[in-house]
C-alpha cells in the first residue's frame, strides 16, 4: 500500500494491539506495518476464499502436519501404495496413523479450541481427496460424513481410523461410526464451541 494514500483510523481493541506488538518484536517489523501486511494478505485470500478463518486454520493445519513429518502425495498414488501393502504393513500404518491423529487432535484442540469447523478442517487435511459434510443433529451431536468417489476397503478403513482418533484427540464422545460402500460417517458430541 502506498504511504501517500489517504488513511482512515480504525479503532482496535487494546489487547489486539498488545499482541501485534509482541509478534512484531519477534519478527523484527514495526507493529503498524505488521497489521497492514496481515490485513492486506487476508483480503487477498478472501477474494478467492471468503471464509478467512477456515483458510487460516487450514494453512496452520498443513504447517503442523509438515512439522510432524507428514507429506502430501497425489491421492491416486497414495491409494496404489496402500492397496499394495502387506497386511502387516497396513496394520502398522493404521497404528501409526492412530497415534498421529490423537496427538494432532489434541494439538488442534489446544491451539484452536474445540468446534465442528476445526474438527472438519483436521479431517480435510488428513483426507484431502474426500468430500466432508458436517450435519448438526437436534440432540447436540454432529455427524461428519466422509465421501469418496470410489475407494477400496483399505482406504475406507484408514479414513475410519483417522476420524475416530482425531475425535479422541479432540476429547469428543463418539456415538456412532458407520462405513458404507464409499463413505465413513462418525457421529460425535462434546464440542466446546458451537457453530
Amino acid at each position: 500500500m502506498s504511504r501517500s494514500q489517504p488513511r482512515r483510523f480504525v479503532p482496535l481493541p487494546e489487547s489486539l494491539i498488545d499482541e501485534a506488538m509482541r509478534v512484531s518484536e519477534r519478527v523484527g517489523m514495526p507493529y503498524l506495518v505488521l497489521i497492514e501486511k496481515i490485513l492486506e494478505s487476508n483480503l487477498k485470500i478472501m477474494k478467492y476464499k471468503p471464509s478467512i478463518l477456515r483458510a487460516l486454520v487450514f494453512a496452520d493445519v498443513i504447517d503442523d502436519l509438515r512439522r510432524i513429518g507428514s507429506i502430501i502425495l497425489p491421492w491416486k498414488t497414495t491409494r496404489i501404495i496402500i492397496d499394495k501393502m502387506s497386511d502387516d504393513e497396513f496394520n502398522t500404518l493404521l497404528e501409526e496413523m492412530g497415534r498421529t491423529c490423537i496427538w494432532f487432535g489434541e494439538l488442534m484442540r489446544v491451539k484452536h479450541g474445540s468446534s465442528p469447523s476445526f474438527f472438519e478442517a483436521a479431517l480435510s487435511a488428513f483426507i484431502s481427496s474426500a468430500l466432508i459434510d458436517t450435519i448438526q443433529e437436534g440432540d447436540g451431536s454432529y455427524r461428519f460424513v466422509i465421501s469418496f468417489m470410489e475407494q477400496s476397503p483399505r482406504i475406507l478403513k484408514l479414513a475410519e481410523q483417522i476420524a475416530v482418533n482425531l475425535a479422541k484427540g479432540f476429547h469428543l464422545n463418539i456415538l456412532e461410526v458407520k462405513t458404507g460402500d464409499n463413505t465413513v460417517s462418525i457421529r460425535v458430541t462434546g464440542f466446546f464451541e458451537k457453530e
